[in-house]
């Protein structure tokens, strides 16, 4: 049967695989290293042909610019907001003003721009919280990006949707130089609260999920720090604190799979075909020469190789022939090559031409005309858009209401969720242009109030509280103004004066 993984078509182009993780587990890994390095358009991630001594490969970042491009409209500036109807005003005021410091203390806005980017590349991201009661209040939460690499989920063998525990494996260097296996576990207890163990192990006998034998480390790297630990974490909190999302989940299986899975091949095509095309070029420039005569000699009698260039003088045998061989006289099909393949490359993966920046101004002012040519990747990366904004708010929710009130004496009613952007770039005169229509129709479609929230959510116009005020009694004034007779009031200060 077809190997239907998310790591099938990188199989041919993996290196050696990890020797310190179960097979399966060394090919996720070596996925992610493959796809990072296509993405990095490495030149070892692709197995060219050599067109003859003097073809020089020449590498397209082909895959970046289809990840490059879906990121662009994914999840487009990402952030939390405080929902308006739960909690009291000063709730909402202390919440939010927590969660501003977390995000800017923590980078996480930063973190969240690069995990949305490596998953991607990878199909996996995923991030972690902590804390450390003997920080000061109000610095004791740590959120963390982890390599999906380290990530080794233990699934309920019943359903393999549902996560009990994870571990975090790295392998690291002891004092003598030897590796040896951390691993970072979190398992929920049949009491319901959530157990972390740092344990070292030798390679390969780390993982308790498929009963591999287990052996403890003979030797740990020094520090406190290292020291193997149990407990369990504070009951009020009851969830896994590490968050996994999948890019393009599948059912019933555990990882996400890569952006550029099932494009290798042609990524691998492009990169032939110009070099190929390049070497036709050099060979027309340079030149390719043919001789019926016998080969060069030195002085002394030795078969030399050829030397050609400004200044050298070729001698050949009698009777012999010696010229220039005709070139290539187009470079047309490696050209309708290369757009063939790289046309299909973004159409499997739902980028259209637009969405790299390729638009004329007709299409992209036209609302209508702009929806159709973005729906391919507008509708794909909503359905990314729902897995990262529902493990985001899995994770906003946990830290509001098990680790503020646990780590920061912070019990709040109020909640925050996640918002983004409109992916689109917004026409601001013809939004500006609309709102304007809907007011000056008899009687009016929309109260001014209402306009200006329309500014204020599209266009991000920002209207002080008191200006409603201030506007109706301008108007007023100005009404007043219109309607007073200028000649008749000169008439009337002229005799107020004689």
């Amino acid at each position: 049967m077809a190997d239907l993984t998310p790591y099938s078509t990188a199989k041919p182009l993996l290196g050696p695989l990890a020797s310190w993780l179960p097979e399966e587990d060394s090919i996720r890994l070596g996925a992610y290293q493959l796809y990072e390095s296509i993405y990095k358009n490495v030149p070892e991630s692709f197995k060219l042909v050599q067109r003859g001594n003097e073809s020089n490969p020449i590498y397209l970042p082909s895959a970046k610019t289809i990840i490059e491009a879906t990121n662009r409209y994914l999840a487009k500036r990402w952030t939390y907001a405080v929902e308006p109807r739960l909690g009291s005003d000063s709730e909402r005021g202390e919440l939010n003003n927590a969660f501003q410091k977390l995000f800017r203390r923590e980078m996480v806005w930063s973190k969240f721009a690069t995990q949305k980017r490596y998953g991607l590349i990878r199909g996996d991201q995923v991030w972690h919280v902590v804390a450390d009661p003997n920080k000061e209040p109000g610095s004791r939460i740590s959120i963390y990006e982890v390599d999906p690499g380290s990530y080794f989920p233990i699934l309920d063998p019943w359903n393999p949707e549902k996560v009990l525990g994870v571990h975090l494996v790295d392998p690291v260097l002891d004092d003598d130089g030897k590796t040896v296996i951390k691993r970072q576990t979190y398992r929920k207890t049949e009491t319901g609260r959530i157990s972390y163990e740092l344990s070292w192990w030798q390679v390969g006998a780390w993982d308790d999920r498929e009963g591999q034998e287990l052996k403890k480390a003979d030797t740990i790297p020094s520090g406190d720090y290292n020291k193997p630990v149990f407990y369990e974490l504070d009951p009020n909190i009851t969830a896994l604190p590490v968050y996994h999302i999948k890019n393009d989940r599948s059912t019933g299986n555990p990882f996400g799979t890569s952006e550029i899975a099932g494009l290798e091949t042609i990524f691998a095509g492009i990169n032939q075909s110009i070099s190929d095309e390049d070497l036709a070029l050099a060979l027309e420039g340079l030149g390719l020469y043919a001789t019926t005569s016998g080969p060069p000699v030195d002085d002394d009698g030795n078969e030399t190789t050829w030397k050609l260039g400004p200044g050298y003088v070729v001698e050949i045998d009698d009777s012999t022939t010696f010229e220039r061989v005709n070139g290539v006289s187009s470079v047309d099909p490696y050209q309708t090559h290369m757009s063939k393949l790289e046309s299909a490359a973004r159409e499997s993966s739902g980028v259209p031409d637009i969405a790299i920046g390729s638009v004329d101004v007709q299409t992209a002012e036209s609302g209508i005309a702009l929806a159709f040519k973005m729906g391919p990747i507008l509708a794909k990366n909503e359905e990314k858009e729902q897995e990262i904004l529902s493990v985001m708010d899995h994770m906003l929710y946990d830290i509001t209401t098990m680790w503020f009130p646990t780590f920061e004496a912070l019990s709040s009613a109020a909640r925050v969720v996640s918002i983004v952007d409109d992916p689109l770039p917004v026409n601001r005169k013809a939004t500006l242009d609309e709102i304007i229509a809907m007011l000056s129709t008899d009687p009016p479609l929309i109260s001014t109030e209402y306009a200006r929230t329309l500014l204020s959510e599209k266009l991000g116009y920002d209207f002080p509280d008191e200006m409603s005020e201030t506007v109706v009694t301008e108007a007023a004034s100005m009404a007043e103004a219109r309607n007073v007779d200028p000649f008749a009031s000169r008439v009337s200060q002229e005799l107020d004066t004689e």
